[in-house]
C-alpha cells in the first residue's frame, strides 16, 4: 500500500552548484580590529592545545557526507553542546580540519595552520585552500578600452580642450601603474621566499575557516553549531571553537569541540546515494544564500533549507522529512538523467520487520528537471520527500530508498532508521478502552457457578442430576460430561449443564452455543442458559448480543452479583458509560467488596473526566488489598489523564510524584501495559521533550 498524503519536492536546479562549490568563492583577507585579532589568536591557540592534548568539551555530533561538483566530499555537520548558553552577541568562530593518524600516535610535525601564519604576518592569505579566481579592477580606474579611453580620442569635439588634462592623467596613471608593478614584483618575491622557506615544512591543514560574526543557535539544554567543509578522502579530526569578547579586560572564554571524521574514497563513476538527512523541517527561501553565507548554512540546498533533526525520533503529529543526493547518474546526449527513486517503509518489531507501505516514487528526467540540467557539467541531483506520521504507531521504522538509473540499468539502495513517539494526547488515547476485555473465566467464578447450578435445579432432582449439579458448582467439568441422565424430564437441564461443562473445558463458542440452544428448545430454564449464551457471544466480540442475553438472565432471576460486572464491562466496551455506571453501583450495593465493580465504576469516572472521584474509589482499595495490576493501572490512568488535561490531581507536584512512584512500581512488577506506562512516565517527568 502507498502511504497517503505525501508531499514530495524535487530540488534540482543549476543554482545548486553554488551550494557545492563554496571552496571557489573569492576570498579577500579580512581586516581585523585589534580586539578581533587578539580573540582569533586566543581561539587558534586553544584549538592547538586541544589538538595536542586530545581534550575537548563534550558534544553530540552528526555529519552528512554529500558530493561536491569537483568530486570532493561536501560535509554538512552540526554539534550540540549541552549545558552551554549561546553568546549574547555575535561570536568569533573558527573551524579546523586536521589530518588524523590512524594509529593514534602523536605526529612529530603536525599540519600547519595557515590562519596562525597569517596572524603572525607570515602569509598574505589566511585561507589558501580557497581559490581566489576572480579578476578585480582597482577602484576608480576603468580598464583599458573602457569608457575613459574614449574621452581624449583625437578628433572628438573636446579633444583640444582636454589634451593637457589627459596628458597629466595619463602620466599619473603611468606612475601608479609602475608603483603597482613594483609592489606586485615585491609581493611575488616575498611569496617565492615564503614558498622556498616552507618547501620542507608539513602541509597546511586541509580545511580552515573563521567567521567574525557567527550567530550560534540556542537549543533545549544547550546550543547548536552548524557549519560545512569540503575535503578529499581521509581520516580527520574536526575542531570548532568560538568565543566572544569578555567584559572589560577579562580574558574571553574559548570553547573547543572535536569530532572524528572519516571520508571514504570518492568514485567518479559509481552510481550511489549520499547520506540521508532526516530533518525536523524543510522550508523554501525566496532566494538562495550567497556563496559567502553558505558555510554558516550547511543544510541549505539552493532555495531550500533543511533543519537537521537532533535525533531520529519524531512525534506522530510531525512529518518525516528526508533530503539526499543521487550521485553519478548517467545522462543522455544533452546531459539529462532518468532516475526513479522509490521508498519502502517497514516497522521493526523485535528482530522482525513488518511492511508498513511505500511512499510515492519520484522520477527525475526530462519531464521533471530544468531544461538546462546537465549531469556532464556537474549539476547535482537532489531529492526530498516529506510524509506525515499521524497514521504511524509508536515504534522503530526503517525507510529503504532505492534509486534506479533507467539509462544505465544500475540500481542502488540505502536505508535509514527512525523512531515514532507519541504526543501526550496520543499516548492517552492508547490506553485500553474502559471495560475489561471479556475472558472465558469471567462466568466461572465460584459464586457464578453456584448461581447457575441453583437456577438449573428442579424441585426434586434425581441422584444423578444432583451429582451433576454439585460437580458443576465445584467446577469439576469432566464429571459433568460423564454424567448419564436417564430421566426424560431432566434432559433439558442436563443439556444446559453439558453446555456449561463444554464451556468450562474450553470448547469453541459456536459448539457451546449450539448445545445451549438445543437445551432452550427442549425447555431448559431460560435465565441460566441466557447467561451462558451471553458469554459465548462476548467471546466472539458480539457485545450487543451479549448485553441482550445477560439482561434476560438478570430479568429471569440471576442475581446482580453474577451478572452485573459482566454487563458493566460490556457497556463500557460499547461506550455506554451511563448504563455501565448504573450496573457498577448495583454490583457494589449487593457486594461492597466487589473489586471488579469498583474498577468498573472508576473506569466510568475516568471516561467522564472525574479523575479525583476515580482515585478516591481506587487508592484506598489498592492500599488495603493485595497487589492488583488492574487497579494499579486504573490509578495510573486517572493520574495521567488529569496531568494531560492540565488539572488536579495529576497536574500538580504531588500528583506527578504520586504518578512516578506508582508507575515505577507497576513497570518493575511487569504490568501488562508496562510499555505504555513508561511512555507516560517520560511525559510526566519531561523526558520526552525534544
Amino acid at each position: 500500500m502507498q502511504l497517503s498524503r505525501v508531499v514530495a519536492a524535487r530540488l534540482t536546479t543549476a543554482a545548486l552548484l553554488l551550494f557545492l562549490s563554496c571552496d571557489a568563492t573569492a576570498q579577500n583577507a579580512p581586516k581585523l580590529s585589534k580586539a578581533q585579532r587578539a580573540l582569533l589568536e586566543a581561539i587558534v591557540a586553544a584549538v592547538d592545545q586541544a589538538q595536542a592534548s586530545g581534550v575537548a568539551a563534550p558534544a553530540t555530533w552528526q555529519s552528512h557526507v554529500l558530493r561536491a561538483s569537483d568530486g570532493s566530499h561536501y560535509v554538512a555537520w552540526s554539534a550540540f553542546a549541552p549545558d552551554v548558553a549561546p553568546p549574547q552577541d555575535a561570536a568569533l568562530l573558527y573551524v579546523r580540519l586536521a589530518t588524523h593518524d590512524p594509529d593514534g600516535s602523536v605526529r612529530a610535525a603536525p599540519d600547519r595552520s595557515a590562519v596562525s601564519e597569517w596572524l603572525q604576518g607570515l602569509r598574505g592569505d589566511p585561507l589558501p585552500m580557497r581559490a581566489n579566481g576572480s579578476m578585480t579592477v582597482p577602484q576608480g580606474e576603468m580598464p583599458v578600452g573602457g569608457a575613459a579611453s574614449l574621452a581624449g580620442r583625437p578628433g572628438s569635439s573636446n579633444a583640444g580642450a582636454m589634451d593637457a588634462s589627459i596628458a597629466l592623467r595619463l602620466q599619473d596613471r603611468d606612475r601608479e601603474r609602475a608603483d603597482r608593478e613594483r609592489a606586485n614584483r615585491d609581493a611575488q618575491r616575498r611569496a617565492a621566499a615564503e614558498s622556498a622557506g616552507r618547501a620542507s615544512l608539513p602541509p597546511v591543514h586541509p580545511f580552515e575557516d573563521f567567521d567574525l560574526q557567527s550567530r550560534l543557535t540556542a537549543a533545549a539544554g544547550g546550543l547548536v553549531v552548524e557549519r560545512s567543509l569540503t575535503a578529499g578522502p581521509g581520516d580527520y579530526d574536526v575542531y570548532v571553537a568560538w568565543a566572544e569578547p569578555g567584559p572589560g579586560n577579562r580574558r574571553p572564554t574559548v570553547r573547543v569541540l572535536a569530532h572524528r571524521l572519516t571520508l571514504p574514497a570518492a568514485s567518479a563513476t559509481e552510481f550511489a546515494l549520499s547520506d540521508i538527512v532526516l530533518a525536523d523541517a524543510v522550508s523554501a527561501r525566496a532566494e538562495p544564500y550567497k556563496i559567502t553565507q553558505q558555510g554558516a548554512h550547511p543544510y541549505a540546498i539552493g532555495a531550500l533549507e533543511a533543519t537537521p533533526a537532533r535525533d531520529h525520533t519524531f512525534r506522530v503529529d510531525e512529518a518525516l522529512s528526508m533530503v539526499f543526493q543521487v550521485i553519478n547518474p548517467a545522462g543522455t546526449g544533452t546531459g539529462t538523467p532518468d532516475v526513479e527513486v522509490g521508498f519502502r517503509v517497514t516497522r521493526v518489531v523485535d528482530v522482525r520487520e513488518q511492511l508498513v507501505g511505500s511512499l510515492p516514487a519520484q522520477r527525475y528526467n526530462k519531464a521533471t528537471l530544468p531544461s538546462d540540467f546537465d549531469v556532464a557539467k556537474g549539476h547535482p541531483l537532489f531529492a526530498a520527500v516529506q510524509a506525515p506520521l499521524r497514521s504511524f504507531a509508536r515504534g522503530r521504522y526503517r525507510v529503504t530508498i532505492t534509486a534506479l538509473d533507467h539509462l544505465s540499468g544500475r540500481r542502488v539502495s540505502r536505508d535509514v532508521r527512525f523512531d515514532v513517539a507519541g504526543t501526550p494526547e496520543s499516548l492517552l488515547r492508547e490506553a485500553p478502552a474502559p471495560g475489561q476485555i471479556f475472558r472465558r473465566d469471567a462466568v466461572l467464578a465460584p459464586a457464578t457457578l453456584t448461581a447457575l447450578a441453583r437456577a438449573l435445579t428442579p424441585p426434586s432432582p434425581s441422584p444423578a442430576l444432583e451429582q451433576a449439579l454439585a460437580a458443576a458448582a465445584a467446577g469439576r467439568f469432566p464429571a459433568v460430561v460423564q454424567t448419564n441422565l436417564t430421566e426424560l424430564a431432566e434432559r433439558p437441564a442436563g443439556l444446559a449443564l453439558r453446555g456449561l461443562a463444554l464451556y468450562g473445558l474450553g470448547d469453541s463458542a459456536r459448539a457451546v452455543a449450539a448445545q445451549l440452544q438445543q437445551a432452550t428448545a427442549q425447555g431448559a430454564p431460560a435465565a441460566p442458559v441466557q447467561l451462558l449464551l451471553g458469554a459465548t457471544y462476548a467471546i466472539d466480540g458480539d457485545d450487543r448480543s451479549a448485553i441482550a442475553a445477560w439482561n434476560l438472565a438478570r430479568e429471569g432471576g440471576i442475581d446482580d452479583a453474577s451478572v452485573a460486572t459482566l454487563l458493566m464491562d460490556a457497556y463500557l466496551r460499547q461506550g455506554d458509560v451511563a448504563r455501565a455506571g448504573a450496573m457498577a453501583r448495583a454490583a457494589l450495593d449487593s457486594q461492597p467488596g466487589n473489586g471488579a465493580a469498583a474498577r468498573g465504576l472508576a473506569a466510568t469516572y475516568i471516561a467522564t473526566a472525574r479523575y479525583a472521584d476515580a482515585l478516591a474509589l481506587l487508592e484506598p482499595r489498592a492500599a488495603e488489598s493485595a497487589p492488583d495490576p488492574e487497579t494499579d493501572f486504573l490509578v495510573l490512568h486517572a493520574l495521567y489523564a488529569s496531568h494531560v488535561s492540565g488539572h488536579a490531581p495529576g497536574n500538580t507536584p504531588s500528583g506527578r510524584a504520586r504518578f512516578a512512584v506508582a508507575a515505577r512500581a507497576y513497570t518493575d512488577a511487569g504490568g501488562r501495559h508496562g510499555d505504555l506506562v513508561r511512555a507516560w512516565l517520560d511525559v510526566v517527568t519531561g523526558a520526552s521533550r525534544r
